[in-house]
């Protein structure tokens, strides 16, 4: 891990935000979720959080550099641009405003080729499974994939593939919230609860939430 890389990504601003949240309608967050594209916004950080996928990408003798929509386009342009390879991006199945008949690739052919998928972030790995099986269908070898924060250590659970294909990331997810508490982007309090409630999975009636929630409403 790049220390001085994770600290420029924890104090991107707008990227940890304190907050309870829900993602999906369906599950409670202790913080908002992480807003990875705010790190885009500054091109020399877009580069420099690019060139550890170009150098995994020369490791894995990769042919092309696959952008995960939506998250993962910029940041695989710019590690294919750092690693001077061919550029693709894959569709988000079912994703609005798309049509049947549209490919689900676009840009650099793929059939045949060995690739890097990169996407913002992994937690689950269902996004992962999802493009890589849009991959395989096209004809793509997927040798790995390359995100920018890894959520796996507080994910409940993860898919096959996701635990099968070599991953690469810039930090955990753990790793981005304990810098940005020492930058003090977070209440070192509203760090210690959030990540007991992501670690052991807090049930919605759990009554920490409120202590959580005070806390934020305290320090803000």
């Amino acid at each position: 891990m790049n220390s001085t890389l994770v600290g420029r990504l924890a104090a991107t601003p707008g990227l940890v935000r304190p907050g309870i949240s829900e993602w999906d309608m369906k599950t409670r967050l202790p913080l908002h979720p992480l807003s990875v594209e705010n790190a885009y916004g500054d091109p020399r950080l877009l580069h420099d959080l690019a060139v550890p996928g170009a150098e995994f990408a020369e490791r894995l003798g990769v042919e092309v550099i696959v952008g995960a929509e939506t998250g993962g386009i910029p940041l695989a342009a710019a590690v294919a641009l750092a690693a001077d390879l061919p550029f693709a991006f894959v569709r988000k199945p079912g994703y609005v405003g798309h049509e049947e008949h549209e490919p689900r690739i676009r840009g650099a052919e793929v059939n045949g080729r060995r690739v890097l998928l990169v996407d913002d972030a992994v937690s689950a790995g269902t996004a992962i499974e999802a493009f890589t099986s849009e991959l395989q269908a096209e004809g793509a070898e997927v040798a790995a994939a390359f995100t920018v924060v890894d959520m796996r250590d507080v994910a409940g659970t993860v898919t096959p593939t996701a635990k099968r294909l070599p991953i690469e990331s810039i930090a955990t997810y753990l790793q981005v919230l304990e810098t940005a508490t020492e930058l003090g982007v977070l209440d070192p309090t509203v760090h210690q609860l959030a990540v007991d409630a992501l670690v052991n999975h807090w049930a919605d009636d759990d009554p920490r939430w409120n202590l959580l929630d005070n806390r934020r409403l305290a320090a803000a």
